[in-house]
């Protein structure tokens, strides 16, 4: 829509998610204050759920709806995932955690799974100078998950979190299969590549980079990147993957989106001699800081990006960006949040930005 129509909802806490389900049918809001709304947009945005969470940390960081839409599952800068049952229309709407509905814990730090306490005890009495790349390690551990997402046959959950890994959680028994690492930093963002395949997964990290990961790779407990996407400047926000198992796009602080065919990812030897040819930026603080490099086209020598589109302010708060519909644009367009309160709207192929929605005041991410 080129001129929004009316608003559906108001809150009185500021709203750090946004985001529709894959079939459009629902479109989930989470707050600072520990909300989640659930709207049912086949119904006159009818709210379906409305979720009080449990164990929040500063602010709800990820949710999203298991692949048949029956479950929800939400985080927090927490080790621990929670998810709860949606139900049918006819269900009780308002889901207060472990009062009106029981909202079950996934715990990605391992504390749930069997033997979880002897492999705790024996973490903290290795020497710290021992190797941990065939151990699990991290049961036990604090850590903030930042992106969540399900897998597309809906029996396993991946997320990126802050102690710099990527996380594959099973449902059935309740235990982190495995880590993958690799990362410098925060992975802000994570993604399946395809929409039919759980073993192809993406992630994206305030390193700058993109890394890919297969989850058929089975040297260790811990794994390496099969390959990795160079051409960013700064921290990545938000990965959406086209579906097709090749292409995807990343939002980035560089302010800056990219779309990639992972056929061009360098080797993580070729990545290390690409990342050191990034441009020199003053550190700052996207949190609060304008870009060092703003009103400048500031490239990275090494990128191998197919297209890069500009034009939106990826300032205070991890903002996302996606692919338009595919039943409705054909994946046509690229849209994105902006810190100046527009939706901006980019054709994929001329790059070219096409429209900006502004409604709202403040932050759309």
């Amino acid at each position: 829509p080129l001129h929004p129509q009316q608003v559906k909802d108001s809150m009185c806490s500021r709203a750090y998610i946004g985001q529709y389900s894959a079939s459009g049918d629902f479109y989930i809001a989470a707050y600072q204050d520990r909300r989640v709304r659930l709207y049912d947009t086949q119904r006159g945005w009818r709210l379906r759920k409305d979720v009080t969470t449990r164990m929040t940390r500063w602010t709800i960081t990820d949710t999203c709806l298991s692949p048949d839409q029956r479950l929800l599952v939400y985080a927090s800068i927490s080790p621990v995932a929670f998810v709860v049952n949606v139900g049918s229309s006819y269900d009780l709407v308002e889901s207060m955690a472990n009062i009106t509905e029981l909202h079950e814990p996934l715990a990605f730090d391992g504390t749930q799974a069997a033997g979880a306490e002897e492999r705790r005890l024996r973490s903290r009495q290795r020497s710290r100078y021992e190797s941990d790349d065939d151990d699990d390690d991290w049961a036990g551990s604090d850590f903030g998950i930042w992106s969540i997402a399900w897998s597309p046959q809906g029996g396993q959950l991946i997320a990126g979190t802050n102690d710099n890994s990527v996380y594959i959680y099973d449902i059935e028994s309740k235990k982190s299969l495995s880590r993958f690492r690799g990362h410098n930093d925060d992975v802000n963002a994570v993604a399946y590549l395809r929409d039919d395949d759980p073993n192809l997964i993406v992630s994206g990290c305030d390193d700058d980079q993109v890394r890919l990961w297969d989850a058929r790779d089975k040297a260790g407990a811990v794994r390496k990147p099969q390959g990795v996407l160079v051409g960013h400047t700064e921290g990545l926000t938000h990965l959406c993957a086209k579906g097709d198992g090749i292409h995807l796009i990343s939002n980035a602080k560089d302010q800056t989106i990219k779309l990639w065919d992972v056929r061009a990812a360098l080797s993580p030897a070729a990545a290390g001699a690409a990342i050191k040819q990034r441009p020199h930026i003053p550190r700052w603080d996207y949190r609060w800081e304008e870009h060092p490099a703003a009103g400048y086209d500031v490239r990275h020598p090494g990128d191998v990006s197919l297209m890069t589109y500009r034009g939106h302010a990826v300032l205070q708060t991890l903002v996302r960006a996606y692919f338009s519909p595919m039943h409705t644009t054909g994946q046509r367009y690229i849209y994105a949040g902006s810190a100046d309160g527009v939706i901006n709207v980019w054709d994929v192929v001329s790059g070219k930005q096409v429209s900006g929605i502004q409604h709202m005041k403040g932050t759309e991410g």
